[in-house]
């Protein structure tokens, strides 16, 4: 990549954070995922019955935000929850952006996730997959590429649903290289090898090929989202989830496409309490400082898969952990690819394990997965 395309590149990401403040963290390949607690909600005046409505609604966009799913917010628990949710918030605050009045609502995460645990919802972490979104829209009867830098009503309703869903999300700078690898057609016909090719420099987990046309009074939407790399003994892409359908608006049409990737992302992300004592080992090589030590337990400590966290043996540069998790082994792993900072550098198996309490004899001598801790 050239020192233009790297500035290019940075400054896309830039403007992405500007719009919305120490929500996404960025590094190379997934993101983390902050405010997770807090909502901004539009409110019409300083009323007390408006800022009722808008902590309940805060705490809603609250609760999709750490479960990824829509169906969350109809479960009983949630429901009564929601009825009265300003016990659940720690604070709150009016500002004016652009001539338009908001409240910021911010609520108690731990009681929050107990919440969502208590009612065996799935949990998602911090930790997401960055997607790279690859959109013709038709305005006006002209197709073009959404790029990131565009200013439509398209682009501005991905940026809210991003946010409201806590879904990274990326656009194409539409540059040069990226013009002479993709057009139109290589969208609309899901041309997806010539798409992921041109897809590699963003560095993202996915990428989602789409559409959005005018139909009469609606709109009609395609889109399938694809993996950065093909799948083991695959030769070719297949998409991890498609959708289509048709929408009272574009700004309809958005909302369901990325809830469509994200109910795609809780169910390969997000982990729910299976109610078992399952318990697992890894083991983390190289580990030379007490920081990187303590970098590596905050890390596993913040993962939704992970229930406890324990220092199992220390032996020379090696650290073996015992975890109890919420879901199994694989959904651990699963979670943990999706950070740059780890590298696996063991294959172990968790097919026909038996999970069992630490300290027992199968517990003791089952393999344990070993991972480089790279840091920042």
């Amino acid at each position: 990549m050239s020192f233009v395309e790297a500035y290019n590149m940075l400054k896309a990401v830039c403007r992405y954070l500007m719009m919305f403040p120490l929500l996404f963290c960025f590094s190379a390949i997934s993101a983390e995922v902050y405010n997770l607690d807090e909502s901004l909600v539009p409110v019409d005046s300083r009323a007390k019955n408006l800022r009722s409505q808008a902590i309940k609604q805060g705490l809603k966009e609250v609760i999709l935000k750490n479960t990824g799913t829509q169906s969350a917010l109809t479960h009983p628990d949630v429901v009564k929850q929601l009825a009265n949710a300003s016990a659940m918030m720690t604070q709150y605050g009016y500002q004016d952006l652009d001539g338009k009045l908001f409240i910021k609502v911010s609520f108690d995460h731990k009681r929050l996730i107990s919440l969502l645990r208590q009612a065996g919802l799935p949990v998602w972490g911090k930790q997401r997959p960055l997607t790279l979104v690859w959109l013709v829209e038709e305005i006006e009867g002209e197709r073009k590429i959404l790029n990131d830098a565009s200013t439509s009503v398209t682009r501005t309703s991905f940026d809210t649903q991003s946010s409201n869903r806590g879904v990274p999300l990326l656009f194409p700078l539409m540059d040069l290289d990226d013009s002479m690898q993709i057009g139109i057609n290589d969208i609309r016909g899901q041309f997806t090898d010539n798409v992921a090719n041109a897809s590699l420099r963003y560095q993202a987990n996915y990428f989602i090929m789409a559409t959005i046309s005018p139909q009469g009074e609606v709109f009609s939407y395609k889109m399938s989202l694809y993996p950065r790399e093909l799948s083991a003994g695959s030769s070719q892409y297949n998409p991890s989830t498609s959708q289509s359908g048709e929408s009272a608006s574009v700004e309809q049409a958005v909302v369901d496409i990325t809830a469509a990737a994200s109910e795609y992302y809780v169910s390969q992300y997000a982990i729910a309490d299976s109610g078992e004592k399952l318990t697992t080992k890894i083991t983390f090589t190289d580990v030379s400082k007490m920081k990187q030590l303590v970098e590596i337990e905050k890390y596993l400590n913040q993962l939704s898969a992970i229930k406890t966290v324990a220092v199992a043996s220390i032996e020379g540069m090696t650290v073996e952990f015992n975890l109890g998790l919420f879901g199994n082994e694989e959904d651990l792993h699963r979670l943990m690819k999706l950070d740059p900072r780890i590298e696996s550098i063991g294959n172990t198996s968790s097919n026909n394990i038996e999970y069992a309490s630490f300290g027992s004899e199968n517990n003791a001598n089952k393999p344990t997965q070993i991972y480089y801790w790279k840091g920042q």
